[in-house]
């Protein structure tokens, strides 16, 4: 049970924010030199005051009614990764939405949270046997203490359970990340074990995608951290998804709580398939589904954001 309990402190640890409604005029820019075979542009940089951007978690609670979802499994084989299965083209190549996606990100302000302040996040998780009560928590970013607060209950403040990660690790982590494409999917490929909180198909992946796989659910896991994810390396990201083979866009997706986004979808045919829902106007993450055997499991992010102290609202 210890290693459960990590896992799911491990999932605990993340945050988020997105730009004040983008201007995305540099994109459209951007995205018409690629259709006429124009040279590369860079996207100038405007300081925006953050808003709420990316965010994904599960509750401790999650250990009841989740069944036969895995969550995550160490040492993912190495392989080869062969198309699963054809899907008809979608209206929207992969890449077209993710560059707009990578434009927009490389624009944010980069925040720099100190480590006295706190991350929160407001979430709702859609599990197999039943909803979970929407929930909000703080984690302090030096990783000292926690609070969290269920839906009409108490705020609870906590000295934070030993753990292998918190918010803190995390930002550190992500300034040490490349930012070129190819190199995290390199580096997301060869992880030791899958960072994600809903795996799409462990420990029956099709194979020679495992480490697909693991790269998808890396580059989601660490994007659901929004403020702290350096802009360029949120644009890498971006650019990353778009060279995973199996990864289609899919219209009018909606996300555990109804809202319609666009769907980035890893899709494994008959062993599962995992969508990370952006915002159709402005990128920002929304939730993550995972759809397996005719049964879907969803996360959504209602709110995150760096506070001064738990109870506070960004």
């Amino acid at each position: 049970m210890t290693r459960i309990h990590d896992e799911f402190d491990l999932v605990r640890r993340m945050r988020a924010e997105v730009p004040v409604r983008q201007d995305l005029s540099g994109v459209e820019r951007r995205l018409a030199e690629l259709r006429t075979g124009g040279g590369p542009a860079r996207s100038s940089r405007r300081h925006r005051l953050p808003r709420l951007r990316w965010g994904l978690a599960l509750a401790a609670a999650c250990v009841l009614g989740v069944g036969g979802w895995q969550l995550t499994r160490d040492g993912a084989e190495e392989g080869v990764r062969p198309a699963v299965a054809h899907h008809p083209a979608t209206t929207t190549a992969p890449a077209t939405v993710l560059e707009r996606a990578a434009l927009a990100a490389a624009s944010t302000m980069a925040a720099e949270p100190g480590p006295d302040q706190w991350f929160y996040r407001r979430q709702t998780q859609h599990m197999p046997g039943g909803d979970l009560p929407t929930y909000e928590s703080w984690h302090k970013l030096d990783g000292t203490r926690t609070a969290i607060r269920t839906e009409g209950g108490k705020l609870k403040v906590t000295d934070a359970e030993r753990g292998p990660t918190h918010p803190g690790k995390t930002l550190a982590e992500l300034r040490r990340l490349p930012t070129d494409p190819d190199a995290l999917l390199r580096h997301f490929r060869s992880l030791p074990r899958e960072l994600t909180p809903l795996s799409i198909c462990a420990p029956e992946c099709p194979a020679g995608t495992e480490q697909d796989v693991k790269a998808f659910g890396a580059i989601g896991w660490y994007m659901s951290y929004g403020p702290l994810v350096p802009p360029d390396t949120a644009a890498g990201m971006y650019r990353a998804l778009a060279k995973i083979p199996n990864v289609r866009i899919e219209r009018n997706a909606t996300d555990g709580d109804g809202r319609t986004g666009i769907g980035v979808v890893l899709d494994l045919g008959a062993a599962g398939k995992g969508s990370y829902i952006l915002d159709p106007e402005d990128y920002h993450y929304l939730g993550l589904t995972v759809e397996r055997d005719g049964v879907t499991a969803a996360m959504s992010v209602l709110s995150t954001g760096v506070v001064d102290e738990p109870g506070r609202l960004p």
